[in-house]
C-alpha cells in the first residue's frame, strides 16, 4: 500500500521557585472565571429555550433568533476560555527567567548532569515538561538553537546523514533512552545512537514497508506496516515481543494513549485500540470513510485521527466515544501533533497546516508556506512547530503566533518523517535519514 475535550484546568501555574502571584492578578483571574460562569449559564438557558420552541407551531423565526444568540454566546465562551487560560498560565508579574544570570558554562554542566530520558519517563512527565520548557527558553539554549537554525537555513552547515537504509525512511521515533528508531520502505527498522549517530541494530520481521513507529510508556517500540500488522519490540534488547493482528489493510499511523492504550490507524478506515500490557484488542473506532493516516493524543487523553476523507475526528480516550469532527482541510489529512498548550496542529496534502482549539475544536488559524504535501509535524516543548513537506523543506513556525521562523532545505527529497532527539537534535526522514 502506498503511504501517502475537555476544557483545560483553571489551577494556577505551579512554579516551585517563583513568588506567589500578586493580589491584582488573582482578582483578574477570578473576574474572568466569573464572566465564564455567567456565559455558561446563559448558554444553558438558551438551550432550554430552544428545546421549548421545538413544541411550538410557527417557531422557525424564533428558533433562528435563539440559535443566533446561542452561537454568539458559544463564540464568546471560546474567547473567554482562551483569555482565562492565558491569565492562569502567564508568568508572575516581575518574574524573569531564573537561568538568565547563570554563566553559560554552569548551564551546560547542569544540562549534562540531568539525563532527559530519566526526566521524561512515567510519573515525572509533568515535572520534565516544565524543566524542558525552562531549558529551551534559557538564554544559552535559545542562542545556540537560533544560531544553528540560521546556519542551516543559510547553508553554512549541512545536516549529518545516517547511512544504512536501502530505501526511503517513512517513520521515526525516539526511545526513552534517547536511541533513534527509523522505519523504512526496505521493511526494516534501524536503531541509532542518539549521541553519536552510530548504527546499533536492525530489527527485521516485517514483510512490507514500515509506515509508523511509536514508543510505549514502558519503553517498548511499536511498528506499523503495510503487512497489516503491528509489531512490538523490546526497547532494551530490540527483541521481537509480540505481533498484533486485526487490520485488513496496511497500518499507517500509531499513537500511545496516556492510559497506556495503543492506537493504530489503517487503510481499512478504522482505528484499533490495543492493551499495552498484553496486546489484547480492546475496541475498534469506526467513523472515517477513507484511510486513517495520522494519530495523536491530546493533553486530556482524547485521541485525534486524520484521514483521507479530509477530516479530523476526536475520540474519548476513556471509552472511544466519537466526540466531534474537525473539518476544513480540502485534501487528505496526513499528520497531526499536539502542542504543550493543548492546541492541535494538522498537516495536509492541501499544503497547509491548520491549528485547532482543544476546547471546542474551533479552527484558530492556518499556516501557509509549504508548496507540497505536509506529511509530518512535531512540536517542541517551547511550542515551536516543525513541519516536513514534499517540497523538500522543513519549516519552523512560532508556537505563539504561527509566524514562519526558518526554512531548512534538504537535498534528500521529500521530508516524510520528523523526530526530536532528547538533546534537541532534529531527525528527518525521506530519501535518507538526516540529523540536524
Amino acid at each position: 500500500m502506498p503511504r501517502r475535550s475537555g476544557r483545560r484546568g483553571g489551577g494556577a501555574k505551579a512554579d516551585g521557585g517563583a513568588a506567589a502571584a500578586p493580589a491584582s492578578e488573582l482578582v483578574r483571574v477570578d473576574g474572568i472565571k466569573g464572566r465564564l460562569a455567567t456565559l455558561c449559564t446563559h448558554e444553558v438557558a438558551l438551550d432550554v429555550e430552544l428545546s421549548e420552541l421545538q413544541t411550538v407551531e410557527s417557531r422557525s423565526a424564533a428558533m433562528k433568533r435563539v440559535k443566533t444568540k446561542r452561537d454568539a454566546v458559544r463564540a464568546e465562551i471560546e474567547t473567554v476560555e482562551c483569555e482565562l487560560d492565558a491569565a492562569v498560565n502567564a508568568p508572575v508579574s516581575g518574574g524573569r527567567d531564573p537561568t538568565e544570570w547563570l554563566p553559560d558554562e554552569l548551564m551546560l554542566m547542569i544540562m549534562m548532569m540531568l539525563p532527559f530520558t530519566t526526566l521524561w519517563s512515567g510519573a515525572c512527565e509533568r515535572v520534565c515538561q516544565r524543566w524542558a520548557q525552562l531549558m529551551e527558553s534559557a538564554s544559552i539554549v535559545r542562542r545556540k538553537r537560533d544560531g544553528r537554525w540560521a546556519a542551516y537555513e543559510a547553508g553554512a552547515i549541512k545536516p549529518r546523514r545516517l547511512e544504512g537504509h536501502t530505501n526511503h525512511v517513512w517513520a521515526l521515533a525516539i526511545g526513552l533512552d534517547g536511541r533513534v528508531y527509523s522505519g523504512s520502505l526496505d521493511n526494516s527498522i534501524k536503531v541509532w545512537s542518539g549521541e553519536s549517530g552510530a548504527h546499533l541494530q536492525t530489527l527485521t520481521g516485517h514483510t512490507r514497508a514500515v509506515n509508523a513507529l511509536a514508543v510505549g510508556l514502558d519503553g517498548n517500540i511499536y511498528s506499523g506496516s503495510d503487512d497489516i500488522t503491528v509489531r512490538v519490540w523490546s526497547g532494551v534488547s530490540g527483541a521481537h515481543v509480540q505481533t498484533l493482528e486485526g487490520h485488513n489493510r496496511g497500518v499507517l499511523a500509531l499513537a500511545v494513549g496516556l492510559n497506556g492504550k495503543i492506537y493504530s490507524g489503517s487503510g481499512d478506515n478504522t482505528i484499533r485500540v490495543w492493551a499495552a500490557n498484553d496486546g489484547a484488542h480492546l475496541q475498534t473506532l469506526v467513523g472515517h470513510t477513507d484511510w486513517v493516516r495520522a494519530l495523536a493524543v491530546g493533553k486530556d487523553g482524547d485521541v485525534y485521527s486524520g484521514s483521507d476523507d479530509t477530516t479530523i475526528k476526536v475520540w474519548s480516550g476513556e471509552d472511544g466515544t466519537h466526540l466531534r469532527t474537525l473539518a476544513g482541510h480540502t485534501n487528505n489529512v496526513t499528520s497531526l501533533a499536539v502542542a504543550p498548550d493543548g492546541r492541535v496542529y494538522s498537516g495536509s496534502t492541501d499544503s497547509t497546516i491548520r491549528v485547532w482549539s482543544p476546547v471546542h475544536g474551533a479552527h484558530l488559524e492556518t499556516l501557509v508556506g509549504h508548496t507540497g504535501d505536509v506529511d509530518t509535524l512535531v512540536v517542541r516543548t517551547d511550542g515551536t512547530v516543525l513541519s516536513g513537506s514534499w517540497d523538500r523543506t522543513v519549516k519552523v513556525w512560532s508556537g505563539g503566533n504561527g509566524a514562519p521562523l526558518h526554512t531548512l532545505n534538504t537535498s534528500a527529497g521529500a521530508v516524510l518523517a520528523l523526530a526530536l532527539g532528547c538533546d534537541g537534535t532534529l531527525y528527518s526522514g525521506g530519501g535518507v535519514l538526516e540529523a540536524w
